[in-house]
C-alpha cells in the first residue's frame, strides 16, 4: 500500500546565517526523488553536532555557496517510506540510519532534523537491531569521524598507547571505544571533568578506558609523561599543548584545531574555490611543519559520509564493541529547549555525549 507524503514538512532551519537564537522550525518542500538510487526516510529522530551549529553560523560559507533557508542536521534514524527504481537495499517500512553528506551531486544532503530526509542508497545502512531509533541517531557522524581518525594512523593502532581527550563528548566517546574495542589499542587515555569521572565504566563498559584524568583539577600535560604517547586522536584542538607527550615518530590526527588541507575540503564538496584551498593547503603545511620539529606525524580529518564505513560501524554496535551516548532527549516541537542546548553546545560547556531530537511525537 502506497505511504501518502506530504508535499511539505517541518524542518529545523535558519534564513540568514546566526546563532541557534535564530533558528527556527519552519514549513519546507519535501524532497522528491528525481534518481533512481534514491530513498526517502521519513525521520523519527536525529542528532545535533557541533558541525550544525558552525555550518548554520555561516562558518563553511567562504569555502561553499551555501543555499538558505539552511536546513540544519546530519544525522537521523528512520524508515524507507520511498524507493526510486534502482534501489534494490531497501523496502518501504524498513528501519535505517545514515549520516547526511554536505552535498552530493549537486543537491546539499543536509535537514537531518526535519520530518523526511532523502540521500543516495550507498549512504544509508540497516539500522542496528539492537538500538532503537534515539541510540541509532546518535552515531553516524562522530563515530564514522573517529573510524576516519584512527584509519589515519599508519599501521593503526593495536597495542599502543592512544590519548583521546574529552572522552565522553560526541567525538570522544566513539574514539575512546573504537580504540580499545575495535583497533586493540593497549592503553587509551582520556580527560573528563570530575562529576563524568564515575560515569565512563557505566556508559562505556567497564576496560574500555584506561586512565581518566579531570582536567578542572590538574594540567594533562602534568600528569601524562613526555614521550609516552603514541598517538593522539584530536577532537578539541589540544594538538598544540599536546606535542611533548608523543613518542618520536608518534602521530596526532585532528579534527578540530588546526585546520584541514584544502585537498581535504575538496574531497567534501568541489564547490571549495581555488584560492581557498590553496591557503588553507598552505596553513595546513604550516601545522604539518611546526609539529614535525618533534619529530611528531599529523593530519587532519574531515568526516565524509560513507556507507560501508557506517556498515563497519553498525556491526561493531550490535557485537557490543561500540554503545551509544546519548545526553540529552529534546522534542522536535521544543523550539526554546532545543536553542537552549545548542547554544550550550556553541559556547562549549561540557555535557555528555550527543543531543538527539525526537521528531516523531508519541
Amino acid at each position: 500500500m502506497a505511504i501518502s507524503i506530504p508535499k511539505t514538512m517541518r524542518s529545523l532551519c535558519i534564513r540568514r546565517f546566526g546563532t541557534p537564537s535564530k533558528w527556527e522550525i519552519a514549513d519546507l518542500p519535501t524532497p522528491k526523488i528525481t534518481r533512481g538510487d534514491e530513498v526517502l526516510v521519513k525521520v523519527h529522530a536525529a542528532a545535533i553536532n557541533p558541525t550544525d551549529i558552525g555550518a548554520a553560523r555561516g562558518k563553511y560559507w567562504p569555502a561553499f555557496n551555501v543555499p538558505l533557508p539552511y536546513k540544519i542536521g546530519y544525522d537521523l534514524a528512520g524508515t524507507v517510506v520511498e524507493r526510486g527504481s534502482e534501489v534494490t537495499k531497501f523496502n518501504v517500512g524498513d528501519e535505517v540510519f545514515c549520516c547526511l553528506p554536505f552535498k552530493d551531486r549537486g543537491k546539499y544532503g543536509t535537514g537531518a532534523v526535519s520530518e523526511y530526509a532523502l540521500l543516495a542508497e550507498t549512504l544509508v545502512v540497516s539500522k542496528p537491531r539492537n538500538l532503537n531509533f534515539m541510540e541509532a541517531a546518535s552515531i553516524p557522524m562522530v563515530a564514522l569521524t573517529a573510524l576516519q581518525m584512527l584509519d589515519k594512523v599508519p599501521g593503526g593502532v593495536q597495542g599502543k598507547t592512544v590519548f583521546i581527550p574529552a572522552g565522553l563528548s560526541g567525538v570522544g566517546s566513539a574514539a575512546v571505544q573504537m580504540a580499545k574495542n575495535s583497533y586493540g589499542a593497549e592503553k587509551v587515555i582520556t580527560t573528563v571533568s570530575t562529576r563524568k569521572i564515575p560515569m565512563i565504566d557505566g556508559l562505556m563498559s567497564k576496560g574500555v578506558v584506561d586512565e581518566s584524568i579531570d582536567y578542572t583539577k590538574v594540567n594533562p600535560a602534568k600528569m601524562i609523561p613526555d614521550n609516552s604517547i603514541d598517538v593522539m586522536i584530536d577532537s578539541i584542538g589540544a594538538t598544540f599543548s599536546s606535542l611533548a607527550l608523543l613518542k618520536n615518530g608518534g602521530m596526532i590526527v585532528a579534527c578540530a584545531g588546526p585546520p584541514s588541507s584544502g585537498r581535504n575540503l575538496r574531497n567534501i564538496s568541489t564547490d571549495v574555490p581555488f584560492l581557498i584551498e590553496k591557503i588553507l593547503d598552505f596553513v595546513n603545511g604550516i601545522v604539518r611543519w611546526w609539529v614535525g620539529r618533534y619529530q611528531v606525524k599529523f593530519d587532519t580529518v574531515l568526516m565524509k559520509s560513507n556507507g560501508t564505513e557506517l556498515e563497519r560501524i553498525k556491526t561493531w554496535v550490535e557485537e557490543g564493541k561500540l554503545r551509544p551516548v546519548v545526553g540529552k532527549v529534546l522534542k522536535f516541537a521544543d523550539l526554546e529547549g532545543i536553542k537552549e542546548e545548542c547554544g550550550r553546545i556553541m559556547k562549549g560547556r561540557g555535557g555528555v555525549g550527543k543531543v538527539v531530537i525526537d521528531i516523531i511525537a508519541d
